[in-house]
Formats: structure tokens, sequence, C-alpha cells
């Protein structure tokens, strides 16, 4: 197992993505030792578990035996559906502040994007 880090932080920023998921900002509470910066750095951009907990230090025994992660490779294999469901929520979130109403937008454009193909056909 990798070494777990270990940062006082907070939580100061979440906004709302496309499938339910979520960005976070997280904002350190105390000047970082090289060695944690070096560590916080050469995670960039890779996959892993977030843990945040409130007033207790987390151990290792506390996050064992954690299911595997996909690869990054594997998870940016997106199939054509889910890349247009991924465009479809850029463009609705870019003129909506609500996301929670994109399922039901994303549902009628379907709809209605399938509606005008069958009526090419008539």
């Amino acid at each position: 197992m990798s070494k777990l880090l270990q940062l006082p932080a907070t939580i100061s920023k979440i906004n709302t993505m496309a499938k339910g998921s979520l960005r976070l900002q997280i904002d350190t509470q105390e000047d970082l030792t090289p060695e944690k910066m070096q560590n916080v750095l050469s995670n960039y951009d890779k996959y892993g578990w977030f843990c945040f907990m409130v007033d207790k230090n987390i151990k290792e025994e506390d996050v064992l035996e954690l299911p595997e992660l996909p690869k990054k490779d594997e998870a940016e294999n997106k199939s054509p559906s889910q890349r247009f469901h991924d465009r479809l929520f850029v463009y609705y979130k870019s003129s909506h502040t609500d996301t929670t109403k994109f399922r039901s937008f994303y549902e009628e454009t379907l709809d209605k994007l399938g509606q005008m193909y069958l009526d090419k056909i008539n």
C-alpha cells in the first residue's frame, strides 16, 4: 500500500459535474513542507481515493480493501453516447445554474433528436 498523505484542509468549493459527480476544491491549512508539497504534486492528475475526516487522523487501516480503480486510459474510452451526454451537460451548464434538472433535459433532447430523424423519413 502506498503511503497515506494527510494534510489539514478545508473543502472550500464544490461544483456539480456530469453523471452526478462533483469537483472539489481543497485548501490546505498549513504551510506545506517541501516533502508534503512534492507528494501532492507527484499525484497530480492521477486516480486515487479521496478521504476526508473531521477531528480525527485517518489511519491506513481505515482505508484498507478499497476496490481497484480503473486505469485512466480505460476511463477515457467513452462510448459515443457518453461523449454526447458529457457535451450536452457542458451546454446545459452554460445556461442553467441548477443542474439537478439535467436528466430530464437530456431525455427530452434525445427524444426530440430521435423524432427529428424519424420525421425526415416520413
